[in-house]
């Protein structure tokens, strides 16, 4: 990842929690490479019933469903 380029994913990274909305649930938020771009990854833990962008600031966001996440039980 070019410095430029990550700085403009990491300031896209925080401001998507604020730009979702609250129906996404989002779980998590990374970052990746998407078609050979700097991107950012959102995890979901349901399909969103509404549209998301698929960009934040001209920066790719790649949606991924993994469920819901809760810290495990130690034995």
């Amino acid at each position: 990842m070019a410095s430029s380029s990550l700085d403009a994913v990491r300031a896209a990274k925080a401001k998507a929690r604020a730009l979702l909305p609250p129906e996404a649930e989002i779980v998590g938020i990374g970052l990746t490479i998407a078609d050979g771009r700097d991107a950012i990854k959102v995890n979901l833990a349901r399909p969103c019933p509404l549209p998301l962008p698929d960009t934040i600031d001209g920066v790719p966001v790649v949606y991924a469903v993994v469920g819901s996440i809760a810290p495990r039980e130690r034995p």
